[in-house]
């Protein structure tokens, strides 16, 4: 009976201590969460679209949007370095807290035996370097990757030519439009009120 009772206890007791543990485990690594980011003009359903040949440079933006401190971020191409290259002379980015709009200039260019339909994966990665500071304190750095793809075309595109990829912006047109479409209103209802 007296040995059922010290089973039961200990059961309990370390139940309730794996509980504890995975609770604090948990409130630290959501504080020690980062909230930077990476935006880049292309992704899976939008490819960069290249020609045989052809280069391009654009610029990955950096962010750092939510929590307390400012972060250095140490950028790299991990996959599709034949074809990428980072061109800033300082791999590591300072990203203030607050901001979003630090870049990270790259050039991409495609082999010109290339043939066409051929789709590289690049990927550039960015780890936190510098964090903490804390003496007898661990600190979580964040890493995160971004993933372009690079899809060879066969025939030139507005990409090399200007240096990014351009598309087509109904936008203007929409607002343009709608702004026409409230003039007639307007001067309709205008002649409505005269007669």
């Amino acid at each position: 009976m007296l040995t059922n009772q010290i089973y039961n206890y200990g059961k309990r007791y370390f139940s309730i201590k794996n509980h504890l543990a995975f609770f604090l485990l948990a409130v630290l690594t959501i504080s020690a969460a980062s909230a930077a980011g990476v935006s880049t003009p292309y992704w899976s359903t939008n490819p960069l679209k290249l020609g045989s040949g052809e280069s391009v440079v654009f610029s990955l933006g950096l962010q750092n949007m939510v929590g307390d401190e400012n972060i250095t971020l140490r950028a790299n191409i991990t996959k599709g370095y034949e074809i990428a290259r980072i061109i800033d002379s300082n791999t590591d980015y300072f990203v203030p807290l607050g901001s979003d709009d630090v870049t990270v200039n790259l050039e991409v260019k495609i082999p010109e035996n290339a043939e066409p339909g051929k789709v590289y994966d690049m990927e550039a990665s960015f780890l936190q370097v510098g964090a903490g500071g804390g003496e007898g304190f661990f600190t979580v750095a964040s890493a995160f990757t971004q993933r372009i793809p690079v899809e060879v075309v066969g025939e030139p595109t507005e990409s090399a030519v200007y240096g990014q990829k351009t598309s087509k912006n109904y936008t203007v047109y929409i607002v343009l439009a709608l702004v026409i479409l409230g003039i007639i209103l307007v001067a309709v209802n205008i002649k409505k009120r005269r007669r």
